[in-house]
């Protein structure tokens, strides 16, 4: 607009900014989209303003599909309670999945959060910290240790790969019902999974359980539903039932929305030398032995596990593990000492699984004291020391890898075939080792690929990388690229550089988690996990939104060791981990409760077979056991529950797209010139508005310097956020501006914007009028406010202005203001009328259905309880012709004596049956009662009016 705005203007466009829109409208989320640094499709809006919907469960899922962003839409949600002050939120993940979940609310919805384990606990739990400054975010594995600390009352938890859960309806699975007692506590909880339903009904029972033990009444009468007897009842109800509770998109339904590329899989055999399998046998034999005097008993599997993988990975990885082996026995040996179950892992590299287990193998009781260690034992703990440094000198003495000379290689095809594709030259290599990381490195600077080559792993201090981070801090220097957190941002710097001069990232396993890499599309696994989860960890780095190219997956195949061939053969042909558009399936991660668990098991084969045959029968077994994870009838069962939610999903989902366009279009639009109002004595604007320098602070705690205004980061400079206090002072300031009665006119000619209808009215002049008209309704115990702009006017020869066509009045640009005039508004105030009147009605009927809909869920709990009542009398009464048929037929006296009794018995235990189940129907039924007392209320809906402005207009060309 090339004139400045009125404050009558600035005013309309504060108020339209700050409605509050119906809860399944987008206009809900516009400032929240607006702040955040994602750009979401419309099948996330949809889920997020589902989960946001007001509902009388306690709790919700989200089970889209794998790959299709369940994180973005828990952010959102967790965006908007954040925004409106309910802050006491607590996100659940698993351990690998932490640091990921801290990074994206900081980066992408600049809302801060901190990890919550045993050292950070006391801290973060303490009852002042609750108003809570930051979201909190701990593992399943912390909430099954700290149940009572994190009893208290949450606005909101998070469980995120939540198919964890599922066996909840057993009754036995401890971390299920550790959750289950934390979330009783939460005003809402949200439930993340792909996998939601995967070998039986009774998951379905268990997962919703969780958070809403009631839905289903009870598991007998769910079982004898849908079930053991649906043709009975019929199990038609389940997925309207359910549909209440879960949403679910399909890739299907999303490909209009999401680019999807592809995963090339590049596999590259390789022959260990003789030395290196000299090697391997040597600690694989030592690995293989009954006792060892190296290990804690309660570790001894996992660090095995530890120590193989590290022989896997290289020479110099095993070598330093296996000296750090032999001196720290050696030390407890000298002291006279013998190990107890307790005592740290034996590496540093090690994953949060790893960790978390280390953790908890320490709290079991010891099995041994401390004691003096005899003479017999101490010497062949010495000995088993020389051993390990023998193996340990061993590895040192071989230079060559032959892994490592056959990733050049691969890197040589990888770097053509990118080229081919036209994707940026760029690849990651992921290693689970330090050492590796050190020796391949060194490697590479070697073969000529030292320009461009970036390091990462858990610490991030090396020389080269505190120059690279220095740099980055010099560059962004009051930016609000830096955190202040120096993990963080040397994080975020090293990415930066990998993003903009880099070439080849070497990473350890702290880049599986929480970096966006999808400017990068080659990943090499050197050292390839065990676990399936995490390679799709991996893999997600660079397979993700934003990747504009297909991206090649780079593995080793070690031809001279069966038991590595398998792996790889495992998780590539059955996980299906490396091919296709999204690698893994739903189906099979979804059966991978504990990655780690997995990985002991891998463990555990290379740990009992010595041969060949043994290795690849074990393999085969645990082929046939994922193969048949999935039956075709749960297949069907849980496509007819979850796959098939909304059969008008995907004009659902086109709706939101069109409005997600049209709202966020306007919102920025009008807060762009909100803001170059209310900041007009405060700050410099570019020519475009999109970028301002704030020369002097509006209010204290505003930050002065360059500011972006939704466009591009740039560097040095703040994002301008609708939610900061910079925002918040423009829409205040705009709202309380003074607003008497005035005369303005508009200029269609100077404007930047005229609608035709509105360039019709050139020549014309008249009055209008704007209210806020604001409804308060009472929905599941709930109290919703939604507002509407109600705005009319008239022309002095009698013509309406409706709502659109004030709107498009004031996108005028105002040439004049005059004096301040009586007004009569006689004539436009049953225009007012008439449009209240619409919204009003509109509010009243989905208020109303509302409460229709959950009566209807209120009387298939009663099914359920009524099923299982029956099919309970149905034993009984079974059980009770049985002792009469058999008392009939008895000839001493004493058996019919004692089965009349077992009758008679069995006659009053079904009569005091029909009491119990007559109390609860009548509860339900009561229930019932309610919300149909709820729909009369949402008839009555209050609302209140409030004046907001009034003119005298005219238009001119």
């Amino acid at each position: 607009m090339t004139a400045r705005l009125t404050a009558h203007q600035a005013k309309f466009y504060a108020h339209q900014l700050e409605r509050s829109y119906a809860s399944d409208h987008v206009g809900k989320l516009a400032g929240l989209l607006f702040d955040a640094q994602v750009d979401p499709k419309p099948h996330q809006i949809d889920a997020a303003l589902f989960a946001l919907q007001t509902s009388s469960s306690p709790g919700v899922i989200l089970a889209d599909e794998v790959g299709l962003g369940k994180t973005i839409e828990a952010g959102i949600v967790l965006c908007q309670y954040w925004a409106e002050r309910k802050r006491r939120i607590l996100v659940v993940a698993p351990s690998s999945l932490r640091q990921q979940w801290k990074q994206e609310l900081v980066e992408k919805f600049a809302i801060p959060a901190k990890l919550l384990d045993a050292n950070s606990k006391a801290e973060l739990l303490k009852p002042a910290q609750l108003m809570a400054s930051d979201v909190l975010i701990c593992s399943y594995e912390f909430v099954l240790r700290n149940v009572e600390d994190l009893s208290r009352n949450w606005d909101l938890i998070v469980a995120d790969e939540a198919h964890r859960l599922r066996s909840h309806w057993k009754g036995d699975a401890k971390i299920a019902q550790a959750v289950s007692e934390v979330m009783s506590s939460a005003s809402k909880s949200l439930l993340l999974t792909a996998t939601p339903l995967q070998n039986r009904l009774e998951e379905l029972y268990g997962l919703v359980s969780v958070f809403d033990p009631e839905f289903f009444h009870s598991i007998e009468g769910f079982r004898e539903r849908y079930v053991d007897h649906p043709e009975d009842f019929g199990n038609d109800d389940l997925a309207s039932r359910i549909s209440h509770l879960a949403k679910r998109t399909l890739r299907s339904d999303a490909q209009r929305y999401i680019r999807f590329t592809e995963r090339m899989p590049l596999t590259f055999g390789f022959m260990p030398s003789a030395e290196e399998r000299d090697l391997y046998d040597k600690v694989n034999d030592y690995l293989q032995r009954p006792e060892l005097y190296a290990f804690a008993k309660s570790q001894r599997h996992l660090s095995a596990l530890i120590l193989r993988k590290r022989l896997g990975s290289s020479t110099y990885a095993v070598a330093s593990t296996l000296e750090r082996i032999a001196n720290r026995l050696e030390n407890e040996l000298h002291a006279g000492m013998r190990r107890s179950n307790s005592g740290a892992l034996i590496d540093d590299d090690l994953t949060y699984d790893e960790i978390e287990a280390s953790e908890a193998a320490q709290l079991v009781p010891p099995i041994e004291v401390q004691d003096e260690v005899a003479a017999d034992m101490r010497r062949e703990g010495l000995a088993e020391v020389d051993e390990l440094r023998a193996y340990a000198d061993l590895a040192k003495s071989i230079q060559v890898n032959q892994k490592a000379v056959k990733l050049l290689e691969a890197l040589d095809q990888g770097f053509a075939k990118l080229a081919e594709l036209g994707a940026p030259q760029k690849a990651i290599i992921f290693t689970e080792s330090t050492k590796t990381q050190e020796y391949l490195a060194a490697n590479l600077r070697e073969a000529g690929w030292g320009d461009g080559l970036v390091l990462f792993n858990g610490t991030n201090n090396s020389p080269e990388s505190n120059a690279i981070y220095h740099a980055w801090l010099q560059t962004n220097e009051d930016s609000d690229l830096i955190t202040g957190i120096p993990s963080a941002d040397r994080r975020k710097s090293l990415v930066d550089e990998f993003r903009e001069r880099g070439t080849i990232m070497i990473a350890t396993e702290a880049a599986s988690e929480g970096i966006n890499l999808q400017f990068c599309s080659m990943l090499v696994n050197y050292d390839l996990p065990w676990n399936p989860q995490r390679v799709e960890q991996r893999i997600g780095r660079v397979h993700r939104y934003g990747q504009q190219h297909n991206v090649i997956v780079v593995n080793f195949s070690n031809k001279g060791n069966v038991a590595e061939d398998r792996i790889l053969e495992l998780l590539s042909e059955k996980f299906n981990l490396f091919k296709s558009v999204f690698g893994a399936s739903d189906e099979v991660l979804g059966t991978i409760e504990d990655g780690l668990d997995f990985e002991k098991m891998i463990a555990g084969i290379l740990e009992r077979c010595k041969t060949a045959t043994e290795i690849n029968c074990a393999f085969d077994e645990v082929e046939r056991q994922y193969e048949a994870e999935i039956s075709a009838e749960m297949q069907s069962a849980r496509a007819r529950i979850f796959d098939n939610l909304d059969p008008n999903v995907q004009d659902k989902l086109r709706t939101y797209d069109a409005q997600q366009e049209v709202v966020l279009n306007s919102f920025e639009r009008l807060l762009l010139q909100v803001t170059r109002r209310e900041l007009d004595a405060y700050a410099q604007f570019e020519d475009s508005g999109l970028n301002f320098v704030l020369c002097t602070a509006p209010a204290d705690g505003i930050p002065k310097g360059r500011y972006f205004f939704k466009s591009k980061p740039v560097q040095g400079a703040h994002q301008y956020r609708y939610g900061s206090e910079l925002g918040r002072f423009v829409i205040k300031s705009a709202l309380g501006a003074e607003t008497p009665v005035r005369t303005l006119c508009f200029s269609v000619g100077r404007s930047d914007r005229a609608a035709a209808a509105v360039s019709n009215l050139v020549g014309e002049r008249g009055v209008l009028t704007v209210e806020l008209l604001t409804f308060a309704t009472q929905v599941g115990g709930d109290l919703s406010e939604e507002s509407y702009l109600l705005a009319a006017g008239v022309t002095e020869s009698g013509k309406e202005l409706d709502a659109e066509l004030v709107e498009q009045l004031f996108d005028l640009a105002c040439v004049r203001v005059g004096e301040a005039q009586d007004i009569d508004l006689e004539k436009v105030r049953p225009h007012l009328d008439v449009q209240a009147k619409r919204f009003r009605k509109e509010v009243q009927d989905r208020t109303a259905q509302y409460s229709i809909e959950q009566g209807d869920l209120v009387e298939s709990r009663l099914r359920d309880h009524t099923a299982k009542y029956e099919a309970e009398v149905r034993k009984i009464n079974k059980d009770e012709d049985e002792a009469r048929s058999r008392e009939r037929r008895a000839r001493d006296l004493s058996e019919r004596l004692s089965l009349r009794k077992e009758a008679q018995r069995l006659a009053r235990r079904a009569e005091s049956l029909y009491d119990d189940y007559k109390v609860e129907r009548d509860r339900l039924r009561q229930k019932a009662d309610d919300y149909i007392g709820m729909i009369e209320q949402a008839l009555m809906a209050s609302d209140r009016r409030e004046h907001v402005l009034s003119v005298r207009w005219q238009v001119e060309s």
